[in-house]
């Protein structure tokens, strides 16, 4: 028992320096794009062009964005439980049968041709047929994701598929709230701050996006793992 505890705290003890030198490495790409960025951005001393890091990081914590970073957050993972229970079972379907992937797959790839990998080209379509609302951001948001969901997963990738799918949901509300369906979520700000010429709120937002959608794919993809080393599958 005693050595087998012992080798228990020896497996973590390990993990947890994986770990750490995991993050390590993670980080050098970050640290070294913000230090170049803030260099530069003292050279060129034009803050509408390139506004110092300093000053960006510190908008990214302005309690404005609080509410429409929250609103934009929920509706994204909203559509991708969405996504992920219309898609995951179509793309399973098609992984374990032939004949519904001669069935599903060609009419999939005829439908994100017609709508447009972007969505921006049924953007209009779905505002005529329910109007500028919050629904008309959520289908935008679900109909091409979806749709990748199943393809994705049909390949047996379901992991894959469930990260893509935030990944698209997550932009799809951005770039609807930019169209100006909506005047609440980070999109709307991001096109608001540009208009003004608030180029430091501008890259703050972009570094939201950016932070958000990799903490919540890192979360997926752990999630993920766990899954599948509980389950096999």
């Amino acid at each position: 028992m005693g050595l087998k505890n012992l080798s228990h705290m020896v497996g973590d003890e390990n993990k947890q320096e994986t770990r750490i030198v995991r993050w390590f490495y993670h980080s050098i790409p970050f640290v070294l794009l913000f230090l170049f960025w803030e260099m530069l951005a003292r050279v060129i001393h034009n803050s509408f062009i390139l506004p110092p890091f300093s000053l960006v990081a510190a908008g990214v914590f302005s309690p404005s964005l609080a509410h429409h970073f929250g609103s934009t957050l929920a509706f994204s993972l909203l559509g991708l439980l969405i996504i992920s229970a219309v898609g995951l079972p179509l793309g399973m379907l098609m992984h374990r049968s032939k004949k519904a992937e001669w069935v599903i797959n060609p009419f999939f790839w005829f439908l994100l041709f017609a709508v447009g990998i972007g969505a921006a080209g049924i953007t209009p379509g779905l505002i005529v047929w329910f109007g500028i609302s919050e629904l008309t951001i959520l289908l935008k948001s679900i109909l091409v994701p979806v749709l990748v969901v199943a393809m994705i997963s049909g390949h047996g990738a379901k992991l894959t598929a469930v990260r893509v799918g935030f990944l698209l949901c997550w932009s799809s509300r951005i770039g609807g709230a930019m169209f100006g369906i909506s005047n609440t979520g980070i999109g709307s700000q991001l096109l608001m701050c540009y208009n003004l010429h608030n180029m430091e709120m501008v890259y703050a937002i972009m570094l939201i996006m950016g932070f958000t959608g990799l903490f919540v794919d890192r979360v997926l993809k752990y999630a993920g793992t766990l899954v599948k080393e509980k389950y096999g599958r």
